[in-house]
């Protein structure tokens, strides 16, 4: 699960990379490409989590109880 969650990070990290990319895009074509790219990247993301919160050692992070 240790090497799913990396994987997971590094396409967070990819992802605002495109979104970075494509804000600073000098053309229309370029900013299209970075957008399929982040569209793609999202998409990959959510099917890893949803294979991660099907693990059974999964645990969620619990936010404390003030």
């Amino acid at each position: 699960m240790k090497e799913m969650l990396a994987h997971l990070e590094l396409l967070r990290v990819q992802m605002a990379e495109c979104e970075r990319l494509q804000q600073a895009a000098s053309s229309q074509l370029k900013r299209d490409v970075y957008a399929r790219a982040l569209t793609r990247y999202n998409a990959i993301a959510r099917e890893l989590e949803r294979a991660i919160a099907c693990l059974p050692d999964f645990r969620p992070l619990r936010r404390p109880q003030w």
